[in-house]
């Protein structure tokens, strides 16, 4: 079978970093000409968001015949073998749970956007892998199609 691809762009993340990244910039060209230190502050600032920027501005899920993985950004991710999932099902993420990679109280959440996601329950884990996404039944039904 072939590899599926679906990615989601992170419209909340870019949508909230851009601006503040921007602001700091602004800040820092508005400081250095008064002749304040501030500026390498308002810089180091404005570098971390757009770190923050190029790690959640997009997150690809791909399924093929043996494994299930994601990638946010410009690189970060995981892989899960297939034969090591029991069940994958659609959930809708709490506010709470918010946008970024956070620990759950019974695994981990990888989100660039949205309450939309796919839960990865492995048969030897008590704990969950939650991966955002803008089409969680979709995805999780070729999974579920996919498992051994």
């Amino acid at each position: 079978m072939e590899t599926k691809r679906f990615t989601q762009f992170g419209t909340f993340s870019v949508a909230t970093l851009l601006p503040l990244m921007l602001i700091m910039i602004s800040l820092a060209n508005i400081t250095a000409e008064r002749g304040k230190s501030d500026a390498y502050g308002y810089l180091v600032t404005a570098f971390v968001l757009f770190l923050c920027l190029v790690n959640f501005y997009q997150l690809t899920i791909r399924v093929d015949d043996e494994h299930v993985s994601f990638k946010m950004g410009i690189g970060l991710g995981k892989r899960y073998r297939l034969e090591d999932i029991k069940s994958c099902e659609p959930v809708t993420n709490s506010l709470w749970n918010g946008i970024g990679i956070r620990i759950l109280s019974n695994g981990w959440l990888y989100n660039v956007s949205g309450l939309n996601a796919i839960e990865l329950r492995f048969k030897d884990k008590t704990s969950v892998v939650r991966i955002g996404t803008d089409k969680p039944e979709e995805i999780s039904q070729l999974i579920q199609s996919r498992l051994k």
